[in-house]
């Protein structure tokens, strides 16, 4: 089954089931991830919710069925949610207004009743709903079977049919929905790959120094740091697929008018145009990713999205240097910036959008039409106010300074110190710029293979162990860069350091999606991508520094492995310190 974000709205919860087979589907997969609750659990509350629920009605028609799940069990605990989460009011709104208190407590429990059912209806029928090759089956049991005859339920199941459902639901991925921003992120890493071997060109023909073209690359981390804020907010207001639309056009623009410049200037602020750009793209698209995805599924989810921008970057560098040759170097700018408008169009019709409404029962319609929408400024202020307690809560925290600290080390020795040792004359390899693009797009496409791998590793084992794990290979993978003396080692070397680099990249993202409530995601992911795009800003300079310090490029990348090992070290230390913390706090 592929997972929905979306809670019912308020024609599809008011409204009698549908007898549409699809209509009913949809409506069967809103009430599942609306009353489990399923963004959020870990599958220890899976069995625990299996158990409340079995627990719930303790009728003489139920006895001897604690291990057993009715239609009436789920009645009852959408039910208690209902109670939970009605507004303060004694009656309805609308058409419901006149009711009294007795009236309305009938219309709640027929509304239980039929979100019941459909939750029932989906997890026995596993074969339409789910995806699995398993017959529809009522019972795990034939006495379960029976049961349901003589007591004459519509729906009956064991617990551990229903764990073993719930979490099958919960970890399925909805490609339909993850497939088509995989392909605009293949498309935008292929433009980024193209830009790559052509700016050096660019940057020639300005006449332009070290410290300017210095200047150039910093506008664009600069206009990230600064972007990341707003865009999380707007993205939050306003929904995940404007923003992944139209933000491609200010990347198009400063991407196409790089072709054009005539001076620093013009090429810083095409620079500043396409950051901002990018850090809307990037906020709403795993904004999007997070949506639609599972404590359970959420690594494995944004595997896709990250292999994409990873192939495109790998393919890009060859398709910039033949459209160079071919057409020249202000018509591939130009080219690349035409085909991020050919992207607007492609999003505009093949993406969806995935924020999740507000829930509204539909005795609460007039509600929804008393609502106000906050000014820009008022939601600017409570995503500010979001940002100290996310920082207070210690596992946020620790992530966002372990991903501050991995970009500091991946721009200072990925992107700085290794294109400096591979092309030394009087090193080892002394390797032509060819054979520098052959190493990164072997680099992007190991990670293209291994990402899968990973992010299934880290949606089983945890994404805390993950990120570990990757830091460790990382860091020793740079430190015995130095000592490389051919091919095969450098080769079995890259490869390490790709698949630590892709287990940092992708598990922090997904696991700081699964440790805040939705309301926070926004802000969360934009103080983590915020401190990844300082420590990308920081991380050149400092390890360059380092290099021009000590004279010496081989202290400068042990400096770099240091750094990181030292941050994994401190980060594994924080998490041994807080489940052994857990552990203590519920042995008490």
């Amino acid at each position: 089954m592929s997972v929905v974000s979306t809670t019912p709205t308020p024609s599809e919860a008011g409204a009698p089931p549908h007898h549409h087979p699809r209509r009913r589907k949809q409506l069967c997969k809103n009430a599942i991830f609306s009353w489990l609750n399923l963004h959020s659990f870990s599958p220890e509350e899976i069995q625990a919710i299996a158990e409340t629920i079995a627990n719930n009605d303790n009728s003489s028609s139920t006895a001897n069925m604690c291990d057993m799940i009715t239609e009436k069990n789920m009645q009852i605990h959408v039910q208690k949610r209902i109670r939970k989460r009605r507004k303060p009011t004694s009656g309805g709104g609308g058409e419901h207004a006149h009711l009294t208190d007795d009236a309305m407590d009938r219309v709640v429990e027929q509304y239980a009743k039929e979100q019941a059912e459909l939750i029932m209806e989906a997890i026995t029928c596993t074969s339409e709903y789910s995806g699995t090759s398993e017959k529809v089956v009522a019972n795990a049991a034939v006495a379960g079977e029976n049961e349901r005859k003589k007591r004459k339920f519509k729906y009956i199941i064991s617990r551990q049919q229903f764990e073993n459902q719930i979490t099958d639901l919960a970890s399925a991925i909805d490609y339909k929905k993850v497939l088509p921003i995989s392909l605009s992120m293949l498309l935008v890493g292929s433009s980024v790959g193209i830009v790559s071997p052509v700016m050096p060109f660019i940057v020639e023909k300005l006449g332009l120094t070290s410290g300017e073209f210095g200047y150039v690359v910093s506008a664009f981390a600069a206009a990230k740091v600064a972007g990341n804020f707003p865009a999380a907010v707007l993205v939050d207001k306003h929904g995940r697929k404007p923003y992944l639309v139209y933000s491609l056009s200010l990347v198009a623009f400063g991407v196409g008018g790089i072709g054009l410049a005539s001076c620093m200037e013009q090429l810083v602020l095409c620079r500043l145009i396409t950051g901002f750009g990018v850090a809307a793209l990037s906020t709403a698209s795993t904004m999007m990713i997070a949506d639609i995805s599972t404590p359970l599924n959420r690594a494995s989810t944004f595997a896709p999205i990250m292999s994409g921008f990873a192939a495109g970057t790998a393919l890009g560098p060859a398709i910039g240097g033949i459209a160079a040759d071919a057409i020249g170097i202000e018509e591939t700018f130009m080219l690349v910036g035409g085909s991020y408008f050919a992207l607007v169009a492609i999003n505009h019709f093949l993406i969806q959008e995935t924020k999740p409404d507000e829930f509204i029962f539909p005795w609460e319609l007039s509600y929804e039409n008393e609502k106000k929408e906050k000014p820009f400024f008022s939601s600017v202020k409570d995503a500010i106010s979001q940002w100290k307690p996310l920082l207070d809560d210690k596992q946020v925290r620790n992530l966002v300074v372990m991903s501050g600290l991995y970009s500091m080390t991946l721009a200072g020795t990925q992107m700085t110190l290794l294109p400096i040792v591979l092309t030394d004359p009087s090193g080892t390899f002394g390797m032509s710029a060819t054979s520098i693009g052959q190493v990164y797009m072997g680099m992007s496409i190991a990670s293209v293979v291994s990402n899968p791998s990973v992010a299934l590793v880290a949606d089983k084992v945890g994404k805390s162990r993950v990120i570990i794990g990757g830091g460790t290979l990382m860091s020793l993978s740079i430190a015995s860069m130095p000592f490389c003396s051919n091919i095969s080692q450098l080769a079995a070397v890259m490869g390490c350091w790709t698949l630590g680099s892709t287990a940092l990249s992708t598990a922090p993202v997904a696991h700081i999606s699964d440790i805040v409530t939705p309301k926070q995601r926004a802000q969360a992911i934009a103080l983590l991508r915020t401190s990844g795009d300082i420590g990308f800003f920081a991380g050149a300079t400092s390890l360059g520094l380092v290099a021009d310090i000590t004279g010496n490029i081989d202290i400068a990348m042990q400096s770099g492995a240091g750094l990181l090992l030292s941050a994994t070290s401190w980060y594994a230390m924080r998490q041994f310190i807080a489940r052994k913390t857990n552990a203590e706090q519920l042995g008490h």
